[in-house]
């Protein structure tokens, strides 16, 4: 038990040493006139840069990014409040808040790290991990074609692992919905 304990834990350091190295190539400074400098190195493919409102209205997105990204952002127009630009990957977003008020315009200086549920499929059997650093209430619903709930899980632990059996249901399509604070993941699971 312990060396599954300390492998975990190791794992873990891992994966936050990584994300925390690659939150260090999220640049985002302020120019003049507000506009933000944003500049991302290494990225990867499927790599999607967002600006979103409080409310989580889509202002900016660039899905197409190289591995050396520039761009400058004009916050000039938008209404004062709290802005998050988000750099999504395939396991994690890096979120940075950005406060405009008046002609002034901040970055707050510390990245969020989000991170993402892991899947794994092989035949009917589905594997998902989650690292859940803040011990949010994650949980997890299976659904049928119809909407029917299948299987539902609520889990707070710092690592969730969990396997979905699906040989024991009919064979269909499925919907996996993991619910994490105000996020939300998707994933469709066909058995046929």
């Amino acid at each position: 038990m312990k060396r599954v304990i300390k492998t975990i834990v190791f794992t873990l350091l891992l994966i936050i040493g990584y994300n925390v190295q690659a939150a260090k190539d999220f640049n985002v400074a302020v120019a003049k006139n507000q506009i933000l400098m944003v500049e991302l190195n290494e990225v990867q493919e499927g790599d999607l840069l967002t600006l979103l409102d409080v409310e989580g209205k889509v202002l900016y997105k660039e899905a197409n990014l190289d591995t050396n990204f520039q761009k400058s952002l004009s916050l000039a127009y938008v209404p004062d409040g709290t802005y998050f630009l988000n750099l999504e990957g395939i396991n994690t977003i890096f979120a940075r808040e950005i406060v405009k008020k008046g002609n002034s315009v901040e970055v707050k200086k510390d990245s969020q790290i989000i991170f993402k549920p892991i899947y794994k499929q092989t035949d009917k059997v589905l594997k998902v991990s989650y690292t859940n650093p803040n011990k949010e209430t994650v949980k997890a619903f299976v659904y049928d074609a119809k909407g029917n709930i299948v299987s539902a899980v609520k889990n707070n632990e710092l690592v969730m692992k969990k396997t979905f059996d699906f040989s024991a249901v009919p064979a269909g399509d499925y919907m996996l919905a993991m619910f994490v604070g105000d996020r939300s993941y998707y994933k469709p699971v066909s058995t046929k």
